[in-house]
């Protein structure tokens, strides 16, 4: 097969150049005329993504964190073509490297031996659209989107705390709850209509994010839906009880916290508030997604 290599040296904090250096002889000797692309900037992975789609290769594995394939996915997409035959490898070497722990893996090495074993997942892909300085934009997600509470703790870790490595998200999450909340969202979910105040939420396809944090138990990668997860009118106090449950999934349980399912989603702030997907910010809502079942293979 005709195999590309994207690698992204700057995620996790340069752990993707290490892991690139560790890894690179294995990597050519396993995968014959293997052709490697270095992301060196924001968005240069989307151009790379389009191109392999251009050019054809059948094969793309993605080295780095849950950001690099959400660049290289949209790339793909932004071709024409469906990615449906272009089979996409992930080798975490990232901050988090959520996505792949659906599946068990954890390590470079499991990933490649999966990669080589030809383990082939079907999994949805998650479309959506919302707000960037007042044009509509589209993009594609594999792993997760965060309204308002959840983009804000991302951004303030970027901006002041990722020199802390994990550490600085759960220390972004104290320093924002500090803030308070003051919104209104209106949520549909297939049909179904309801609003709520002072409230975060989460949009899940997999059932991790940031790492080990277990966002979303019941998510199902291939189910054709995504996991709504609402913090509803949450105080300070209620918000750092249900964080500390989010690593062993049992937040859920939390009578503030609801979860829904569905294959059609819109949600509208007042204010219009942050969006993240895959780790990575974006515009504001409104935000409108649906999911695009078994759209993916994943190697894995």
């Amino acid at each position: 097969m005709r195999t590309l290599l994207v690698v992204n040296p700057a995620a996790g904090h340069g752990r993707g150049a290490k892991a690139f250096r560790s890894l690179e002889a294995r990597l050519l000797r396993e995968f014959p005329g293997l052709e490697v692309r270095v992301s060196e900037r924001s968005g240069q992975a989307v151009e790379i993504g389009r191109q392999a789609a251009e050019r054809g290769f059948e094969r793309v594995l993605c080295l780095g964190g849950d950001g690099t394939p959400f660049e290289v996915v949209h790339g793909l997409r932004s071709a024409g073509p469906s990615p449906r035959r272009v089979e996409l490898g992930l080798i975490p070497a990232g901050t988090g490297n959520s996505f792949l722990r659906d599946f068990g893996v954890t390590t470079a090495e499991e990933a490649i031996d999966g990669i080589l074993a030809g383990r082939r997942r079907r999994v949805d892909l998650v479309e959506f659209e919302y707000q960037d300085e007042g044009r509509t934009e589209r993009r594609f997600s594999l792993n997760i989107l965060g309204v308002g509470l959840i983009a804000d703790i991302l951004k303030l870790t970027n901006e002041r705390l990722k020199f802390l490595g994990s550490a600085g998200y759960s220390l972004a999450v104290l320093l924002r709850l500090a803030k308070g909340m003051n919104n209104r969202i209106d949520i549909t979910a297939d049909g179904r209509a309801w609003t709520i105040r002072d409230s975060a939420l989460v949009i899940s396809n997999s059932k991790f994010t940031g790492g080990k944090m277990m966002i979303a138990p019941p998510a199902d990668v291939s189910d054709g839906k995504a996991d709504l997860v609402v913090f509803r009118e949450v105080n300070r106090r209620e918000i750092v009880a249900i964080f500390k449950g989010v690593f062993a999934g049992t937040h859920v349980g939390h009578p503030k916290v609801e979860m829904t399912s569905a294959a059609e989603m819109t949600v509208v702030g007042d204010p219009p508030l942050l969006i993240m997907a895959d780790g990575e910010l974006l515009g504001r809502t409104p935000l409108r997604l649906k999911v695009l079942p078994g759209e993916l293979t994943i190697l894995a």
